[in-house]
């Protein structure tokens, strides 16, 4: 935060950029890049004028390594406009965010920057927890997070991200401006406050407690099936898989487009491939609909490879 500020950094920026990284160098809080951050601040703009602005995660940018140049400021009252309208395309939202920012050659704005903006929280972090995902999809969430929270997050349908998630959020925020974080089904978690280090410890603080109720519960342990005593090596295993999934893309190839395998047999992966139910459970799909642009739906199952 000194060399940022040091640089001449806006000191609320630079205080964002250091709590965006915690966050983003926590994979059980931002996988395959979900999340986003964002800080309320004022910067000084071409004419000299102090202009209030919301400075939110960039598209293209990871939270853990991420820049100021990747919180890109955008004018907030053009943003609070947008809270009068009924309806808004992705397209016009898009178009009006970009219209709105201070620097014209910055990223495009998050898909969420709407959402930030409509709340009143100077900093405001959003992650995609895999233990509140875990809650949040369950049959019978709304009661398990009453459980779990009490009445210090409110619960948000899932809406699909963008104006209409926006609006919806603000309106459940409006009716419990109590809360300390709003959870939003099948996508993740929202916390705020009026400092950086507020917001972040709501958001590590929230997340343990998903965390120590999924353990208490028994959560992550699946009994494991018998193997059988002799297995083959992957060395033997890898190019039969390897030549099954061999592309061919047109006739005129002379040579199928072969793909590079990452084996892994961690103690975490190992637990949930050999468990009795993985029939079951690994074709149930992704823990929230953001991650299907990583892993797709449904992984493929093969039987045990057996020695010789």
């Amino acid at each position: 935060v000194a060399r940022y500020t040091h640089e001449g950094v806006n000191e609320d920026l630079a205080l964002r950029v250091y709590t965006t990284r915690l966050l983003g160098r926590n994979p059980l809080l931002v996988l395959h890049g979900g999340g986003n951050t964002s800080v309320k601040t004022t910067v000084t703009d071409l004419l000299g004028e102090d202009v209030q602005v919301l400075c939110v995660k960039g598209s293209g940018w990871d939270m853990a390594d991420i820049e100021p140049p990747g919180l890109p400021a955008v004018r907030m009252e053009l943003l609070l406009k947008l809270r009068s309208l009924k309806m808004l395309s992705d397209e016009d939202m898009v178009r009006f965010q970009r219209g709105a920012l201070l620097d014209p050659s910055s990223p495009n704005p998050s898909v969420e920057t709407l959402l930030h903006s409509f709340l009143p929280h100077k900093f405001v972090d959003h992650t995609h927890s895999a233990a509140v995902l875990a809650l949040t999809d369950q049959c019978s969430d709304e009661p398990l997070l009453g459980e779990v929270y009490g009445d210090r997050v409110a619960l948000v349908d899932y809406v699909k991200p963008g104006f209409d998630l926006a609006q919806t959020a603000a309106q459940v925020y409006e009716a419990h401006p109590e809360v300390e974080g709003l959870i939003l089904r099948k996508h993740g978690i929202f916390s705020f406050g009026a400092t950086a280090r507020e917001a972040y410890e709501r958001m590590v603080n929230l997340v343990t407690l998903a965390e120590n109720y999924i353990t208490a519960m028994g959560g992550g342990v699946f009994p494991s099936v018998e193997l059988p005593t002799e297995l083959s090596p992957v060395s033997e295993v890898a190019p039969i898989v390897r030549g099954l999934l061999a592309v061919r893309g047109d006739e005129s190839m002379v040579d199928p487009v072969r793909v590079v395998l990452d084996f892994r047999a961690s103690e975490a992966v190992l637990n949930y491939v050999t468990g009795m139910e993985v029939g079951r459970y690994a074709q149930i799909g992704v823990v929230t609909p953001d991650h299907v642009i990583r892993t797709k739906k449904n992984p493929l199952i093969v039987p045990t490879p057996e020695a010789g």
